[in-house]
């Protein structure tokens, strides 16, 4: 049976994932439990002001009085609540030296690395190269949004009264019940491919999108949503098995993935160079072998220094 030591666990995000999952499914049962979770998640946020002298009794007479039709409450003793509020609010004693939890999780993957994700809901992400994800401590239990910087392919279980939601600088995605990639690295666009199910776009300023399968859209600068349709989904899903494919892409955008995928800064001499479009894939491990790939294909040469790479036009043949 869940108790208040566990709802105290689960607001700090010290519970396992399956132990979030149970708690999250005792919640849904009965409207009435997320009130009271609200209510002492009120009562943990209380305790960032460490000055005030905090009445425990007062506290639970409270929070009791707020709930005093839910049945739910009389079947906790009330030491074991008091206990709980205690640690809730008494603490001058112990919340003064520990830093309140932050209200996310973050997790981030650093340039050439990539992550797997499992929610207690049963979906899944795949995180890409240089990205970073932020998932609420109380994921699930009243809706389920999370903000993406980055590049991530997601699973998603569809839940109707708990839409999935992926947010981004510049746009937010919305599943039916899908399987979709969402790319949105600074400075770029943000672009969102469907591989399954349906996903619902909106920017900032637009109205929404619908998206389906083996369709793309993305969102520029200015909010403008262009939606493509009939994409060749390995073109923009080949990430997540490991290559790097290109198709007619424009040489700024190949570098920059390059950059992420291996951990390079590279420079080009011919400022020219940077607008070709080429069509190429990299299913090498090393970032020498990729990058002989891209001069063979270019007709340049290149020189690395570390994480340091030039690619300077090849001399002409005598």
């Amino acid at each position: 049976m869940t108790d208040a030591s566990d709802l105290l666990r689960f607001l700090e995000g010290d519970c396992s994932p399956d132990e979030a999952a149970v708690i999250q499914q005792w919640i849904a049962a009965d409207p009435r439990r997320g009130a009271l979770l609200d209510d002492l998640r009120a009562t943990w946020r209380l305790t960032d002001d460490t000055t005030r002298r905090w009445d425990v009794a007062e506290a639970w007479d409270h929070l009791r009085r707020a709930r005093h039709r839910i049945s739910w409450w009389t079947r906790f003793r009330p030491m074991r609540i008091a206990a709980a509020i205690t640690l809730l609010v008494a603490g001058a004693a112990v919340w003064q030296h520990r830093p309140l939890a932050a209200p996310f999780r973050e997790y981030a993957t650093a340039p050439g690395q990539w992550s797997q994700l499992s929610f207690p809901d049963g979906s899944r992400v795949l995180l890409g190269v240089a990205t970073r994800l932020r998932v609420p401590r109380d994921y699930g239990v009243r809706e389920r949004t999370v903000d993406l910087e980055g590049e991530a392919y997601f699973i998603v279980r569809h839940d109707l009264r708990r839409p999935f939601r992926v947010r981004t600088e510049r746009g937010t995605t919305e599943d039916v019940g899908t399987e979709f990639d969402v790319r949105a690295y600074p400075q770029e666009r943000l672009q969102v491919v469907v591989a399954a199910g349906r996903v619902a776009l909106r920017g900032r300023d637009s109205v929404p999108v619908t998206l389906r399968p083996r369709e793309r859209a993305v969102i520029d600068a200015r909010g403008v949503a262009t939606r493509t349709t009939g994409v060749r989904l390995e073109s923009y899903l080949a990430w997540t098995r490991g290559m790097l494919l290109f198709d007619d892409a424009p040489l700024r955008a190949v570098l920059a993935q390059l950059e992420r995928w291996y951990d390079l800064d590279i420079q080009t001499d011919d400022a020219d160079l940077d607008e070709d479009r080429i069509t190429i894939s990299f299913t090498t491990e090393t970032a020498d072998e990729a990058l002989t790939a891209l001069s063979k294909v270019l007709n340049v040469r290149f020189t690395r220094a570390g994480r340091q790479v030039r690619l300077t036009a090849a001399h002409p043949q005598q």
